[in-house]
C-alpha cells in the first residue's frame, strides 16, 4: 500500500563492525550529479533534505519524513530538487515537484523500513528532464545487509547544508531493538542528510540499496553523530513504490 500525493494535493490510497569516520567533502561532478539537496516547506516553516535520481523516468528517492509530516499528519509540499548542489550553487538548475508518493505504513506507523519517498519531476523550463543532465542511479534491493557504503548528504552540521558529504564505511543489520529491515552505518552526518543515498558499489555500479533514515536511540542506533540507520530497500517498499510509480 502507498500513499501518493499530486499536484492538486490530493491523497490517495493503493496497492501497491562500524568505522567511525567520514571522508572529506565531494564538490559536484559528473559521478555525483545525481545526487542533490531537496528544498520543501510546510506552514511551520522552510527545509532541505537529500535526495538521488535512480531512474530513467525522473524520479528521485529522499526519506519519507522529507514528504510526510507524521507529526502533523499530512504532507510538505513545494519539493523543488537541486542535482549537484555545491556551496549555494546549483549548476543544473532546480526541478519542481510533479507527484509524491509514500508507503501507507510511514502515515500509519512512522517504522524506519517504510522511511522511503519517490518524488516525480517535472521537466525544467527548457522542457529538459532531471536525467538529461544528471544521468541517474541504479536501485538494488533484498541484498545482504553487510555491505561496503557510500553514503551522500547535506548535513547542517557539516558545511552548514551547503556542501555535499560522504561518508564511506560498512553496513550492517541493526539491533534487535530496531525490528527487522533496519540498517546501521557509521557516519557524522545529522540533520538535512535524511534521504541521502546509501550506494553498495559506487564507482562501479552505483547501486541505491537504502537511505538515510537518521537516528532512533543509542539502544538501537548508538551515539548520536557518530552512527546513523536508514531503511534497507526490498521488494517491500523501493519496489512497490516503484510498481505504482512507474520507475
Amino acid at each position: 500500500m502507498f500513499a501518493k500525493r499530486n499536484l492538486f494535493g490530493a491523497a490517495f490510497l493503493g496497492m501497491a563492525t562500524v568505522i567511525l569516520a567520514a571522508v572529506p567533502s565531494e564538490t559536484a561532478h559528473a559521478q555525483t550529479a545525481a545526487i542533490g539537496k531537496l528544498f520543501f516547506s510546510n506552514s511551520s516553516g522552510n527545509y532541505s533534505c537529500t535526495a538521488s535520481v535512480v531512474s530513467g523516468k525522473n524520479i528521485i528517492v529522499t526519506a519519507a519524513h522529507c514528504c510526510f509530516d507524521r507529526p502533523t499528519n499530512s504532507w510538505f509540499g513545494a519539493w523543488a530538487f537541486a542535482p549537484g548542489y555545491n556551496a549555494g550553487k546549483a549548476p543544473y538548475g532546480v526541478f519542481n515537484w510533479a507527484d509524491a508518493r509514500v508507503p501507507t505504513s510511514w502515515v500509519n506507523n512512522g517504522d524506519i523500513p517504510s522511511d522511503v519517498c519517490l518524488i516525480r519531476l517535472q521537466p525544467d523550463s527548457a522542457g529538459h528532464p532531471v536525467t538529461y543532465y544528471t544521468g541517474w542511479l541504479g536501485r538494488a534491493w533484498n541484498f545482504s545487509p553487510n555491505q561496503n557504503m557510500t553514503t551522500f548528504g547535506y548535513p547542517g552540521n557539516i558545511g552548514g547544508a551547503n556542501n555535499l558529504e560522504m561518508c564511506v564505511a560498512p553496513s550492517s543489520a541493526q539491533p534487535p531493538s530496531c525490528g527487522p529491515g533496519v540498517l546501521n552505518m557509521a557516519c557524522n552526518m545529522t540533520y538535512g542528510s535524511s534521504g541521502g543515498p546509501w550506494i553498495m558499489d559506487w564507482g562501479h555500479g552505483n547501486h541505491v540499496d537504502a537511505t538515510v533514515h537518521g537516528w532512533s536511540g543509542t539502544t538501537c542506533t548508538g551515539p548520536f553523530g557518530q552512527v546513523f540507520n536508514g531503511p534497507q530497500f526490498t521488494s517491500n517498499n523501493i519496489v512497490m513504490l516503484c510498481n505504482a510509480e512507474g520507475c
